[in-house]
C-alpha cells in the first residue's frame, strides 16, 4: 500500500491509480462544520459545500449517528422488498412536493434519467419523444445527460449524441413556444442554472412555461438537483422565485429530479412524479439496484429533520440576504471587477470580469474554497447552517482578492 501521509503522497497515488476525470486541487483529510483541513493541517472555509451537497456541513453528528444506527439494523435489501425508511422518506417528500409518488435512485443524473423515460413513456403513443432543454443547462454526465445539457463542451468526443433533445434560450418564453412541435414530449429546465452561471428563472418564465405546456399537452419538468432541498430558502427554488407573484401559489411541475443536499453527503437521488403521471413508470419499466436503500433513506430523513427542527430554510434566506448585500457592496466598490450578483439563499453567484479559474485558485490559497460556474462566475454554496461570522470571514477574503491587482492572463 502507498504511504499517504502528505498531500504529495496522496496526489502521486491519484496520478497512478485514479482516472483523471477531474482537475483536483487540495488533499483533504478532515472536516467539521464549514471547515476542512488538508494533509498538512492547513484550514479552509468550505463555501463549495461539496458542490451543493453538504447542506449540514462536514461530519455532522446526526448524520454520523444515523449511519451507525441504521447500518446496525439494515443496510441494503434491493427494491424487491418494502422497507420503512424508504416509504417514510417518500411520504415526507410528497408532503413537500405535492400529490404524487417518488422514485428513488443514487444521484442527480439517475434522477434525470427517470425524467427522460417518463416523458418518452407519456408521449410514446402520440409519437412525442423530444425534450426541450435550455442553453447553458447542465443535467449530468451520462450519455442522455450530456445530450440533455445545453453546453457543447460536455459533448466533445462522445459523438454521436443521443437523439431526442433540442435546446432553447433560457428565460425566453417566445423561443420555447416557437420550438414546440408534434414531436415535443416535455420541457425540462433548472429553477436556477447552477453550472451555467447561477442564473434564476424569472417568475414570468415559469408561469408562462406552465401555461404553454398545458396548452400543448406536454410535460413541464424541473431539474432541482442543485437548487432544491431548501437551498434557496424554500424546498424548491421555484417556490422562492414565485413567492409574492400572482398565480405562484398554484404553480407546480409535472415531475422534479432531486439529489445533492437530499442526503447531506450520503449518495441518494429521487424523482417526484405528479399524481397525474405517478403510475406511468410501472413494474419493469425502470429500476435501480441501490436506489432508496434503508441506509440512504434513513440518513436523508435525519437531514430533513435537522433542517426542520433548526429552521435552516429561514437561515438560508437570512444568509443569502447577508451575502447578497455584501456582494452588491463589493460590486459597487469594484465595478471594474464585478459584473453581476445572482441567486438566492445559499446558492449565489458573483460574475467577475476575469476567468473564474484564476479567482477560485487565488481564493483557495487564501483559505476559502468556492467553485466556478461557467467561465466567469464564482459560485457560493455554503451549508444551510452556516453562521454570519463564517460568512463575514469569507467576505473579507473575497474582498481582499478584489482589492488586489487584476491577475494577468497567464495567472488566470
Amino acid at each position: 500500500m502507498s504511504c499517504l501521509d502528505t498531500s504529495r503522497d496522496i496526489e502521486s497515488a491519484y496520478a497512478k491509480f485514479v482516472v483523471p476525470t477531474y482537475a483536483r486541487s487540495l488533499s483533504l483529510v478532515r472536516g467539521k462544520g464549514i471547515k476542512v483541513w488538508d494533509a498538512e493541517g492547513r484550514e479552509y472555509l468550505d463555501f463549495s459545500g461539496g458542490i451543493a451537497v453538504n447542506c449540514l456541513g462536514h461530519a455532522h453528528s446526526v448524520i454520523a449517528e444515523t449511519l451507525h444506527k441504521q447500518a446496525s439494523l439494515l443496510v441494503h435489501t434491493s427494491n424487491l422488498f418494502y422497507t420503512r425508511p424508504q416509504v417514510r422518506l417518500a411520504e415526507e417528500l410528497v408532503g413537500l412536493s405535492g400529490p404524487g409518488k417518488i422514485f428513488f435512485c443514487n444521484s442527480g443524473a439517475e434522477a434525470n434519467e427517470a425524467l427522460y423515460k417518463l416523458a418518452r413513456r407519456v408521449g410514446h403513443d402520440a409519437g412525442r419523444f423530444e425534450i426541450l432543454t435550455a442553453e447553458n443547462s447542465f443535467h449530468g454526465r451520462t450519455l442522455a445527460g450530456i445530450a440533455a445539457t445545453g453546453q457543447d463542451k460536455v459533448k466533445k468526443g462522445f459523438d454521436p449524441i443521443t437523439p431526442g433533445f433540442r435546446y432553447i434560450p433560457y428565460n425566453d418564453l417566445a423561443a420555447a413556444e416557437a420550438a414546440i412541435d408534434e414531436k415535443t414530449a416535455a420541457i425540462l429546465i433548472e429553477g436556477i442554472q447552477g453550472e451555467g452561471g447561477v442564473t434564476p428563472a424569472t417568475p414570468e418564465y415559469l408561469l408562462g412555461l406552465r401555461a404553454l405546456c398545458d396548452r400543448h399537452g406536454i410535460l413541464l419538468m424541473m431539474d432541482a438537483v442543485q437548487c432544491g432541498m431548501f437551498r434557496t430558502g424554500t424546498f424548491l427554488s421555484s417556490g422562492r422565485i414565485l413567492e409574492n407573484t400572482d398565480g405562484g401559489e398554484d404553480f407546480s411541475f409535472d415531475a422534479v429530479s432531486m439529489a445533492k443536499s437530499l442526503g447531506g453527503g450520503f449518495p441518494i437521488g429521487c424523482t417526484w412524479i405528479s399524481e397525474k403521471y405517478q403510475d406511468v413508470l410501472d413494474a419493469g419499466s425502470h429500476g435501480t439496484t441501490y436506489g432508496g436503500t434503508p441506509l440512504a433513506c434513513a440518513v436523508a430523513l435525519s437531514v430533513m429533520e435537522v433542517i426542520r427542527e433548526q429552521n435552516l430554510a429561514h437561515n438560508a434566506r437570512r444568509i443569502g440576504e447577508f451575502l447578497g448585500s455584501n456582494f452588491s457592496m463589493l460590486s459597487a466598490k469594484h465595478p471594474d471587477r464585478v459584473v453581476a450578483v445572482r441567486g438566492f439563499g445559499c446558492m449565489l453567484g458573483v460574475e467577475i470580469i476575469e476567468p473564474v479559474a484564476g479567482a477560485v485558485s487565488a481564493l483557495r490559497h487564501a483559505g476559502l474554497i468556492v467553485v466556478p460556474a461557467g467561465r466567469n462566475t464564482v459560485r457560493w454554496l455554503p451549508p444551510l447552517n452556516v453562521t454570519m461570522e463564517e460568512c463575514t470571514r469569507a467576505i473579507e477574503i473575497f474582498a481582499a482578492y478584489l482589492s488586489a491587482p487584476l491577475p494577468s492572463p497567464k495567472e488566470s
